[in-house]
């Protein structure tokens, strides 16, 4: 960049100059501000607007801009002022942090045009560039002010184009034309370069005049259309540069922008971003679904982060706490079929409205014949929404989306300034066939283990910590096929502990034994899932489950979200789906949640009194069931008579206050930290545990001590 050094002026010299150029008093921008400024003219009188281009947001600025019509901004990162041309004046004005306009007397080149529209100012040297067509391209020197003909239109060319911004490492200037090229400007040379069509009206549908475009640090070229305020990101790239949808901004019949193309163009922790997968444009490089936060919402919940939490990750790993709460599934999703949703929204106006999708064909594309509701007004309250499926659905697991906004017309990509998108995986069923999921709405529930059976031990019920959900297929009210789905949500503890699940009075002849899948992490299981020398069926989630997982990211950490400091976003998830042989009636089912739980993983030490009875390491003989769910044939009965289980008759596992070694908490649970006993993290967990019933104090997972409550 070129810099001009001047020497210090005598105080003559500064009262001299301060009397002839009231631009004395005038403030320039903090260096290189993040926002964007557009200066609108609807109805003949500047406007101007700060935009954060992330989202499409923006505020009116209180501006002094005069009356006349002023475009071909452009800032200067020489002395942080705004440069554009005056049309009252009919020639250039300098504009400061306050808005306020300063004239300047420039000296023009006989035959200038009177109005110029496009302009930027140059990074590699202190001169504002503006282009007119049939007149070519003019340069005005910010330090002479003496304006020049720099390209005859003849040499030039006249490229339909409404505005252009300078790249911040190539010296080239770059827009956008009425069909949707790309133009190259080499000002050094006086020259333009056509490359490749990035947009097409036609397809789009509606009129294209970049009138505000912007570059920022990394070289990404931002163009903000007129008449609709859509924002389109351009990866620059010669003719095979590309260009997606990025934000909704203002709209005008008059739109000019300015912004520093040095500064970086990155989301705001006051950002709410979904948390499919990133082929569904989630992520805030793939331009991902994104709002600002505002009260504006679904349900009850939401929050802000940086960037999208692509599946199996969410937002909510930071606290806890799944903000995803304004959408609820009661009916199931069948090809062909009217389904419904529920929504739940809050601080609406009356220009709220909601849009949502469903990846019906389950290419891991949202695509606009897959929109379920279109701008659908909105008021604080609880809807009942309906959507038909089309009879092209491929049945099976995919995501919807739904986003609630201020803005209509939005696609399910994109910024947008105020409200929220919540993501949700999804089931599409064939005709006939119902669901019924376990909890409802499409949450999970938690099994809570402690590893220490027959013993206490510590008590912090945070060994093993599962979340998990159930689906069940029916057909004329019988069950024809099972999904089960879960997360490791923490490991404490020193022994290693597997996960399975029994199904309490069905035999294992009733399963389609080459049905059965599952996959961890992703990845297909191969062995025996199913186990084969039991009575009832038992599907063995994972023998080992710290073969699956890491301990936290931090040093030093050797447990997996129990210990302090030691998060981690990532989460083990699993999936495992089969069809029965025999179709059981609904009515014969055990009930949800069947029976989850832990054994000693085989080969490894699992406590004294497991060694002393195994004669080394335990294995399947050892089980650890949520209270009162009888073991299975393979649990080794002689652990009920050591240590604390006073269980006996149709009581299992829990002691004489009986307290139990597993329990389930009906949704994601706060659980306490390593070595923090139960019983301090949960005051009213005691009296629960002591009522067989189970009526008292039912509700004793809502009221944590958070002291000792483990957060990421």
């Amino acid at each position: 960049m070129k810099t001009t050094q001047m020497a210090k002026p005598t105080m003559l010299m500064s009262l001299l100059f301060c009397s002839l150029n009231p631009a004395w008093a005038e403030t320039p921008f903090t260096s290189c501000p993040t926002q964007a400024f557009l200066i609108q003219n609807p109805t003949g009188t500047p406007i101007s607007f700060g935009v954060n281009i992330d989202v499409g947001s923006y505020v009116t600025l209180t501006s002094n801009l005069g009356t006349a019509k002023l475009n071909g901004v452009g800032y200067s990162k020489h002395d942080d002022f705004i440069y554009g041309w005056d049309y009252g004046a009919q020639s250039l004005s300098r504009i400061d942090s306050t808005f306020t306009k300063t004239l300047l007397s420039v000296s023009k080149p006989s035959g200038a045009p009177t109005s110029i529209y496009v302009g930027d100012v140059s990074l590699d040297e202190n001169a504002w560039y503006g282009y007119r067509p049939s007149y070519g391209l003019y340069r005005i020197d910010l330090t002479t002010l003496v304006m020049e003909l720099s390209s005859p239109s003849s040499q030039f060319g006249n490229p339909s184009i409404y505005d252009l911004a300078f790249h911040p490492d190539n010296s080239l200037a770059y827009s956008i034309d009425a069909n949707g090229y790309l133009w190259e400007i080499d000002v050094s040379s006086g020259t333009t370069n056509r490359l490749n069509q990035l947009l097409d009206k036609n397809a789009l549908g509606y009129r294209l005049t970049f009138g505000a475009v912007y570059f920022d640090v990394d070289g990404n070229f931002y163009a903000s259309n007129n008449s609709n305020g859509y924002i389109f990101k351009v990866a620059i790239n010669g003719e095979q540069s590309t260009a997606e949808f990025f934000a909704y901004g203002p709209s005008s019949n008059s739109n000019d922008g300015a912004r520093c193309a040095l500064a970086p163009v990155e989301p705001s922790e006051y950002t709410e971003f979904g948390d499919a997968p990133d082929s569904y444009k989630t992520l805030f490089s793939s331009s991902g679904a994104r709002h600002g936060l505002s009260d504006l919402k679904l349900g009850s919940l939401v929050d802000g982060e940086t960037d999208g939490s692509v599946y199996p990750d969410s937002d909510d790993v930071s606290d806890g706490v799944d903000d995803d709460d304004g959408i609820q599934f009661p009916v199931p999703i069948q090809v062909g079929q009217t389904s419904k949703i529920i929504a739940t929204a809050a601080g609406t106006s009356a220009s709220s409205v909601l849009n949502a999708w469903i990846d019906f064909d389950r290419d891991g594309e949202f695509e606009s014949s897959e929109i379920i509701i279109s701008d659908r007004a909105m008021t604080d309250s609880t809807t009942d929404l309906f959507f038909t499926v089309p009879t092209w659905a491929v049945e099976g697991d995919t995501w919807a989306r739904f986003r609630i906004s201020n803005t209509a017309g939005i696609g399910p990509s994109g910024g947008v300034p105020s409200g929220e998108v919540e993501d949700y995986p999804v089931e599409i069923t064939e005709s006939g066939v119902t669901t019924e999921t376990y909890p409802s709405g499409g949450g999970y529930t938690t099994f809570a283990y402690e590893d220490q059976y027959p013993l206490m031990g510590d008590y912090d019920m945070n060994d093993v910590l599962m979340n998990v959900k159930y689906t069940e297929y029916q057909l004329n009210d019988q069950v024809i096929r099972m999904k089960m789905e879960g997360k490791v949500a923490a490991l404490g503890g020193d022994n290693r502990s597997g996960f399975a699940i029994r199904l309490p009075g069905v035999a294992k002849e009733d399963i389609k034994s080459d049905s059965v899948t599952l996959s961890v992490n992703g990845s297909p299981v191969s062995g025996t899932i199913l186990e084969t020398d039991t009575t009832d069926a038992v599907f063995i989630i994972h023998e080992d489950l710290w073969d699956i997982t890491e301990a936290g990211e931090a040093q030093g950490c050797t447990m997996f979200r129990t210990q302090d400091n030691c998060g981690t976003a990532y989460r083990p998830i699993w999936s495992l789906t089969f069809s029965l042989e025999n179709a059981i009636d609904t009515s014969s089912m055990p009930d949800f949640p069947y029976d989850p739980f832990i054994f000693a993983a085989p080969g490894h030490y699992y406590g004294d009194i497991g060694y002393e009875l195994s004669g080394g390491y335990p294995g399947r003989s050892l089980e650890i069931h949520l209270k009162n769910q009888a073991p299975t044939s393979k649990f080794d009965s002689r652990y009920k008579s050591y240590g604390n289980d006073a269980s006996s008759g149709d009581t299992h596992f829990h002691n004489a206050n009986g307290l139990p070694w597993g329990i389930e908490i009906p949704t994601t649970w706060k659980h306490p930290k390593e070595r923090k006993n139960i019983l301090e993290a949960y005051s009213n967990f005691a009296e629960f545990a002591l009522d067989a019933s189970g009526q008292s104090q039912s509700s004793w997972y809502m009221s944590p001590n958070n002291t000792v409550i483990y957060t990421d």
